[in-house]
């Protein structure tokens, strides 16, 4: 049997989670069983999946900071691969530090498209810690490509924009998108909505208050529809990680919109599939992602969906969504406004939507990458 050893030490929040809780969950048959390092703050999540096929192990002294981890990965790691008999080591959080033993091939993925948006990178301030460390990460993740001996890519897009530092990178790579959780496809019950929104009676955009996810670019959009006696508000879900956020609820202000932009801040995972079937349609303008996971979400809701028009979206959302520019917003004023004066139009793009959103299944991506993971070894 062979075991694969999967590092979660650096998923501590997010999008690493819900991957590796996803893989976890979705495990083909095979022969073959995996062990997944945490550390001692994501232990208590990840504890819950383990089970006869997959292993969990707490990784104490790395757990004690980033140069712990650090150096436990590169000294301490390789003599545990060679003790654990690992047929493959996978990284997804996509660096690479550790030299497997023999008999042991490595592997990490792209999941974080920032490092490599010059474009996007230049939205967040000049001096600061997050543009340096993007920066170092573009240099940290390309070694790490290099080292490995496999790379996952969750999108065709991805994979592109590392060719062009890498141009045999398709010889170790594997395009393997990521499915959709089966809740968002059948949620039932109407999200508990605050008593100044009714169901289908608002547009909601759920992601995180960030500079490339053009919050505020929406925020003016919304001035100038309801200038335009539009019915309906806007509802904006997420959590505020930085300035960009506070930027957003002043500019709401600023434009005197408090009773028709309506923050609510973020909302449990779980409830997220009622919300957004609770929306009359759904916004997603982010200009940054590796696969975007929020956009399957929302297709999976059956309704409308306006989505950023920069790829990798169009990707994904193929003939289903409406798309614009997400930082012109009188684009998406003028997309807005045209889908509402055809009824017919929203009704069709929400089955499309629905239909779109069927391509892409959890179990699926698992199988695909464990079969990547294991072949010729």
């Amino acid at each position: 049997m062979k075991t694969i050893v999967i590092n979660a030490l650096s998923a501590l929040r997010g999008g690493g989670q819900t991957y590796l809780i996803n893989l976890l969950n979705s495990l083909p048959k095979g022969d073959f069983k995996v062990l997944l390092l945490v550390n001692s703050k994501n232990k208590h999540l990840f504890s819950q999946y383990g089970s006869d096929r997959a292993e969990i192990f707490e990784a104490v002294w790395a757990s004690k900071s980033i140069l712990h981890r650090t150096l436990w990965e590169k000294i301490a790691l390789p003599r545990k691969l060679k003790e654990w008999q690992a047929a493959i080591y996978y990284a997804p959080g996509g660096v690479m530090i550790t030299t497997p033993p023999k008999g042991c091939l490595s592997a990490t993925a792209l999941r974080n498209m920032l490092p490599f948006d010059d474009r996007e990178r230049k939205r967040f301030p000049l001096i600061s810690i997050i543009r340096f460390k993007l920066w170092l990460l573009r240099f940290v993740f390309l070694k790490s490509y290099q080292k490995s001996d496999k790379v996952v890519f969750i999108s065709e897009y991805s994979m592109a924009v590392v060719k062009q530092y890498m141009p045999n990178i398709e010889s170790k790579g594997a395009v393997i998108p990521h499915g959709l959780n089966s809740r968002f496809l059948n949620a039932e019950d109407f999200y508990d909505l605050p008593d100044t929104l009714k169901v289908n009676q608002f547009y909601l955009y759920v992601s995180i208050l960030d500079v490339y996810k053009a919050q505020k670019e929406i925020v003016k959009a919304w001035r100038k529809l309801l200038d335009s006696n539009f019915a309906y508000p806007l509802v904006l879900v997420g959590p505020k990680y930085n300035q960009y956020g506070e930027e957003v609820m002043a500019l709401i202000d600023q434009l005197g919109l408090q009773d028709k932009v309506i923050y609510l801040g973020k909302v449990d995972y779980e409830k997220l599939p009622s919300l957004y079937k609770s929306a009359r349609a759904l916004l997603f303008a982010s200009s940054c992602e590796c696969c975007p996971n929020i956009l399957l979400e929302k297709l999976a809701a059956g309704k409308p969906v306006l989505c950023s028009n920069i790829d990798p979206m169009p990707e994904f959302g193929g003939d289903a969504a409406v798309y614009f520019d997400p930082y012109a917003p009188d684009d998406l004023y003028e997309k807005v406004m045209n889908m509402e004066m055809h009824s017919s139009v929203m009704n069709e793009m929400g089955d499309k939507a629905y239909k779109q959103a069927l391509k892409f299944d959890w179990h699926s991506t698992v199988k695909r990458t464990i079969d990547f993971l294991i072949s010729n070894n």
